[in-house]
């Protein structure tokens, strides 16, 4: 391949990396219903997220077919408790609503969206090739669980976006990067997810003064990646 085509080929690369998603945004803020707070709670109750009626596509070749939607739905819990944990405050992941008492927040919501990619096109192409995708709608309520939400919000985002061995500009010369992308995937997009449902949460509490904003990450709210 001569420079000119090389040059060619790697500007349609960079084209394709603006449009990957590689990151999770807060979208649709509505906080307008339920039973506002007058302060920030000392407890806080997340129930593990529905999957009913969501879009999953699993890798064809996963080691254990049928069980994303539940894999998914664990690690979005267990990553929340532990964000908002250490974040803002004490939390606890408890079965349904009516297990979680009667003074706190409950954290609730869906997972709309799974797409698992593939490790094998995120290593070799990556930039969206093989990406994944986790979308959820989140709902937050002052206890108790009778109450409507007070806020309400969704989050989409995804892996992916860096570039692999084949389309580096220096074709394969990036083999740790590569090797990264094979790691990276459903349970990163949790973690990446619970941080900015978190961030949501606390920004919420920034807005009324109840919580400093140097403590506590702003959520991102920019234009999604491509769906």
């Amino acid at each position: 391949m001569n420079t000119a085509v090389l040059r060619v080929v790697v500007s349609g690369i960079a084209a394709l990396a603006f449009s990957a998603c590689a990151s999770v945004t807060v979208k649709e803020v509505n906080t307008s219903q339920g039973r506002k707070p007058t302060a920030a709670p000392k407890n806080y109750y997340v129930v593990p997220f529905s999957t009913a009626g969501a879009n999953i596509k699993e890798h064809p070749m996963r080691e254990h077919p049928g069980q994303l939607a539940n894999e998914a739905r664990q690690l979005v819990a267990d990553a929340l408790v532990r964000e908002i944990s250490n974040t803002l405050g004490s939390a606890k992941l408890v079965s349904s609503p009516s297990a979680a008492g009667r003074n706190g927040w409950l954290v609730t919501g869906d997972i709309t969206r799974i797409n698992e990619g593939s490790r094998i096109l995120r290593m070799a192409i990556g930039l969206g090739a093989g990406r994944t995708k986790l979308e959820t709608r989140v709902r937050v309520t002052n206890l108790p669980a009778s109450n409507q939400p007070f806020l309400n919000f969704n989050t989409t985002g995804g892996s992916g976006a860096e570039p692999g061995a084949a389309t580096n500009p220096i074709p394969f010369s990036s083999a740790p990067t590569a090797l990264l992308a094979t790691r990276t995937g459903i349970t990163d997009d949790a973690n990446r997810t619970a941080r900015m449902i978190t961030a949501a949460i606390a920004d919420y509490q920034v807005q009324r003064g109840w919580l400093s904003s140097e403590k506590v990450k702003k959520p991102k709210t920019g234009m999604p990646g491509r769906r």
